[in-house]
């Protein structure tokens, strides 16, 4: 494997061999066969990020070109959501949710499927039955409303879901968009993280939201212990069952089982 000054190949020992060139090989030789479904059980994982992106590119790419069911294994939800036609969450053994990972991630099924692809602030809710187009919601002592295509349940104990993409935050309720729901908190950190800036926002119930901002550069970012007005539109939102007792879910979860990504 590898060429030579001539171009031609240059054979090496498998040890000499960089993570990407391995991995090249186990896929040559696991296509030879034309398999009807080939399994690939976290073959990226030893892999540099760089490195890593190109051969999720290249293996989409391969995939398309033969043909062949590939059923991907991965920790990333990234990973399986770039990779991926359909996506299964698995829980303890059991598919929690099977779709398009676009479907999956705009509307989970469950809590925990909204806080394994990504992180999602949930509010411990009660739905209080449809009105219209909308299921009716009350938390934290806040009535909100949720799309009913948009909601799992439209009565009972219930998760109000909001992405910390789809949260906004303004300086106080008068910057607050013509119907928009909110609700006030603190900021108590934030993260840089180059394309966007993560703030959490205590609320006045104790919960910390999730809040990212661009860096677009079209604003400065917000201090520490800054009065906001965290906001959404509840187009955005989504309702999922909640057990009695269970509290807000506002933060990701921390052991992460993986992901089975099929193409």
């Amino acid at each position: 494997f590898g060429w030579g000054r001539g171009g031609g190949p240059a054979p090496r020992p498998p040890a000499q061999l960089s993570g990407g060139q391995q991995q090249r090989v186990a896929l040559a030789r696991a296509l030879i066969n034309h398999p009807q479904v080939l399994l690939l059980d976290e073959p990226l994982g030893a892999l540099d990020l760089k490195l890593r992106r190109q051969m999720q590119i290249e293996l989409k790419r391969i995939q398309t070109e033969v043909g062949i069911t590939f059923v991907h294994v991965t920790h990333d939800q990234e990973e399986a959501m770039t990779m991926a036609d359909t996506v299964a969450v698995m829980n303890a053994g059991r598919i929690e949710q099977l779709g398009a990972p676009a479907d999956i991630y705009e509307y989970p099924a469950t809590a925990f499927v909204a806080n394994f692809l990504g992180q999602s602030n949930l509010l411990a809710a009660e739905a209080g039955g449809r009105a219209a187009d909308d299921v009716l919601v009350t938390a934290h002592g806040s009535r909100f409303s949720v799309p009913a295509g948009r909601a799992r349940l439209t009565d009972g104990p219930a998760f109000l879901g909001v992405r910390p993409e789809k949260l906004h935050l303004a300086d106080g309720p008068d910057g607050v968009p013509a119907g928009h729901q909110h609700v006030g908190g603190i900021v108590t950190d934030t993260s840089y993280v180059g394309v966007s800036t993560q703030y959490l926002v205590r609320t006045a119930w104790g919960s910390e939201l999730s809040a990212f901002a661009a860096n677009s550069g079209l604003g400065g970012r917000l201090a520490v212990g800054t009065a906001v007005t965290a906001h959404w539109d509840p187009r955005h939102a989504f309702l999922l069952p909640r057990a009695a007792g269970e509290d807000d879910q506002t933060a990701p979860l921390l052991d992460e089982p993986p992901v089975g990504a099929s193409a």
